[in-house]
């Protein structure tokens, strides 16, 4: 019985993932993002499109980052369901709200809107890069994924992008959850280095570097650290999402503004 079990969960499993039955955001049957939880993640979003966000305090060295909507409901179950529990197809859902995020970014710092007008070359898209072992354990890069799928959106096709994994570990790292301010940087710092394929490519380049979901900043200052390191001329980020620990008042709303996370 139990092996019978097992293997009907396990066909439940990959049917779910080629035709999903239950939305990824409430787990409600239907389709995989219902009209509720798009609606939900609609209202939450931060008014007026993606905000330039920061962390209290900010760690040196963290690049400016645009963030789509605070961390929470739908959109949290969402990414956890993304990343975690093989629904790819979500990405239909999420990789909007990094595009948004992508082009509040280039919209919002003069250096980036410099260099697409001059045509000085693409901007590389740089992912965070996931462990080795997050990669075996998932049989894929779900960042690097959703960085495509939102840099192929209608909105960015006319934008000089390349999607640019060059950033890798070069040591093991903790999962950064459960982790406090202190232990976060600590575990990340040194940690990232420039792919060795890309160290050619990097140097006087303009990059933006994406996540899904920005806490303290520690990931993002060593992304950014290790790229400039490699040589890189300018570097900001982009994420779906930033966690909301201070409730400190933006100033103004819309993509100029600022929020505290």
């Amino acid at each position: 019985m139990t092996m019978i079990g097992d293997l009907r969960r396990a066909l439940q499993a990959t049917l779910e993932l080629a035709l999903p039955t239950t939305c990824g955001g409430c787990g409600a049957p239907g389709p995989g993002w219902c009209a509720g939880c798009a609606g939900d993640a609609g209202r939450k979003a931060y008014p007026g499109g993606p905000r330039l966000v920061r962390p209290v305090p900010c760690p040196a060295g963290c690049p400016p980052t645009w963030a789509a909507t605070p961390y929470g409901a739908s959109v949290r179950v969402a990414l956890i369901t993304f990343k975690d529990a093989d629904r790819r197809d979500l990405a239909k859902a999420l990789a909007p709200m990094l595009a948004d995020a992508v082009l509040a970014a280039l919209a919002g710092d003069p250096g980036y809107r410099a260099a697409l007008s001059a045509g000085a070359g693409p901007v590389l898209v740089v992912p965070v890069p996931s462990s080795r072992s997050a990669v075996r354990r998932r049989g894929d890069a779900p960042l690097e994924l959703l960085t495509r799928a939102a840099v192929a959106q209608q909105a960015l096709r006319g934008c000089d992008l390349v999607v640019a994994p060059a950033l890798r570990l070069r040591r093991r790292v903790a999962d950064q959850a459960g982790l406090d301010r202190g232990r976060r940087a600590a575990n990340l710092e040194g940690a990232m280095q420039v792919q060795p394929r890309w160290r050619s490519s990097v140097p006087g380049a303009t990059c933006l570097l994406v996540d899904d979901v920005l806490t303290t900043g520690a990931t993002l200052t060593e992304a950014a650290r290790a790229l400039r390191a490699g040589g890189v001329a300018r570097v900001a980020g982009a994420a779906i999402a930033a966690t909301e620990r201070h409730a400190l008042p933006a100033r103004g709303a819309g993509s100029s503004s600022e929020s505290s996370w």
